[in-house]
Order: structure tokens, then sequence, then C-alpha cells
């Protein structure tokens, strides 16, 4: 039979070494995030380049320059008494970009309409086009939820004219007269201040993670073993260890971009008294 302080030891490897691969993933996320930012502060002349814009008018549906969709399944929850909810899974999401034209310091830029682009919107648009828009609809997706292949739907957040845009790519001139451009990236975000808070968020929760370990880890073997204090960091480690996995997931799903950011959401209904119903997107 192992002894107890054996088996401490084993416990503490394993709790490192889960730790540092979630540290190294985050850190890894980081220096994808930093090439991502490099990429959008090209050096002068490099051809590609950022510009800031309005958008004036999208070939889009509703006049959208471009659009972010994301598909999605939704399934009815546990019923609790008054409340139904329908709870969405992502299945896929891409982007597309429409065409249109903007404005950028009193020049107009006719932009070039792709299939498949990277359009990164905010998740205030991203839940706002994501709401439910009445209970009949409500009523209509609870009825599919309900069923094994569940609700599916496609939630669009769009960039619509009047808006303020960031794209990504070179400007062309047709005759020294018409700017065209065929942008690589359309957001609805500033996407440079976007990356760098992304890269404070991984660093600091790297840090704090590694921070955190330490201590635990300190406390875990403190003399005398097995003491008060020992014990006591003992069961933070443990704690630590049943922790660290989710918050490392969570870390890894908010440094994603906004193109490829999880949706997830649900829909809510809760019923009052008499007929009063009331629907809450999340």
């Amino acid at each position: 039979m192992l002894s107890k302080e054996l088996m401490g030891v084993l416990a503490l490897i394993i709790l490192w070494v889960n730790t540092l691969l979630i540290v190294a993933a985050t850190l890894k996320q980081l220096a994808a995030v930093a090439a991502t930012l490099r990429r959008l502060s090209p050096p002068p002349g490099a051809g590609d380049a950022l510009l800031q814009a309005r958008v004036l008018c999208g070939d889009g549906r509703g006049g959208a320059l471009a659009g972010h969709r994301i598909d999605q399944v939704g399934r009815a929850g546990a019923e609790r008494g008054a409340r139904e909810e329908i709870v969405f899974a992502d299945r896929g999401a891409g982007g597309e970009i429409y065409g249109g034209v903007v404005v950028a310091g009193g020049r107009e830029i006719a932009i070039a309409p792709a299939v498949e682009g990277e359009v990164w919107v905010s998740r205030a648009e991203l839940r706002a086009a994501s709401a439910c828009p009445s209970e009949a609809r409500f009523d209509e997706a609870y009825q599919h939820a309900r069923k094994a292949r569940g609700f599916s739907r496609t939630v669009e957040a769009m960039v619509c004219a009047g808006a303020p845009v960031w794209l990504l790519g070179a400007v062309d001139r047709d005759a020294g007269v018409v700017a065209r451009m065929r942008p690589v990236l359309v957001s609805s975000v500033e996407p440079r201040a976007l990356c760098r808070s992304k890269i404070a968020l991984l660093a600091l929760g790297a840090a704090g993670v590694l921070g955190a370990l330490v201590g635990c880890t300190a406390l875990a073997l403190w003399r005398p073993r097995f003491g008060p204090v020992s014990t006591a960091g003992a069961a933070l480690c443990l704690a630590f260890f049943l922790l660290v996995q989710p918050l490392g997931t969570a870390l890894r799903d908010a440094a994603r971009p906004p193109s490829a950011a999880p949706a997830r959401g649900r829909w809510v209904r809760r019923r009052a008294r008499g007929a009063t119903q009331a629907i809450v997107s999340g």
C-alpha cells in the first residue's frame, strides 16, 4: 500500500502536469491572437491595410454590407413549473461579404463581394440577432425543440448601412477615379483593440493560474506535513484541480476571434399569474 506521502506527491504531479498543459494551450492561443494583431497592423507599403470607414449601402438583405452566420440546433430544457426554455448549441459558423459602398476620409470605396469572408461582429449584435422575436415564434420553435431532431435555425448578425466598419485589404483604383477593395476582413468592432484585450485576458489568465498553482502547492507542502495548514492546502489543491479545466475552457472561448466564438444562448419563457408571459433571450 502506498504511503500518504507518496500518494500526496503523485497527486501534486498530476495537478502540475494537468495545469501546465492548460497554461501551454493558453500561451499557444495568446501567440495566435498576437499573430492576428500583427496581421491587422501591416507595415507601410505592405499592400494590405486596416481601413476605418462607414457603410453607405450594401448589396445584402436590408442593405447589409456583410453578415456573420451561425447554424444552431435548439433543444427543450427540463420543464420547471412555469418555466420553459430552449437551449441552443452551435453547429457551424461562417461569414459572407455581400458587397456595397463605404466612405472613408471623404472617399467612396466599392467593396467587392465574397461568398466566404471573415466577418467580425460584437457580442451585443449577435445577442440582438439571436433574440426571440415573439411569443408565437417561441411556441413554434418549442414544438420542434421537444422532438429528437430539435429546432434548427440560422442566426445572422449583419453589418448594415450607417454602421462604422473596419476593413482589412488593399485598395485598388480603376482609371484613377473609382476606388475598389476586396477585403479579407470586415469588422463592426475595432479589431486591434479587441485583439489587445484578448491578449491581456490570456496573459492574466495564465499568470493567475500559475500563481494559484504555486500558492496551493506551497500550502500543501507546509510543515508539519498533514498538519492543519498542509491539510487545508491539499483541499485547495483538489478544488483548484476541479476548477482549472473549466477555467481553461472559458479562457479559450473568450479569446477566440468573433468569427469563431461560440454563440450558444437560450430562449426562456416564464409564465406569470393569469395570461401574462415573458420571453427572455440569453
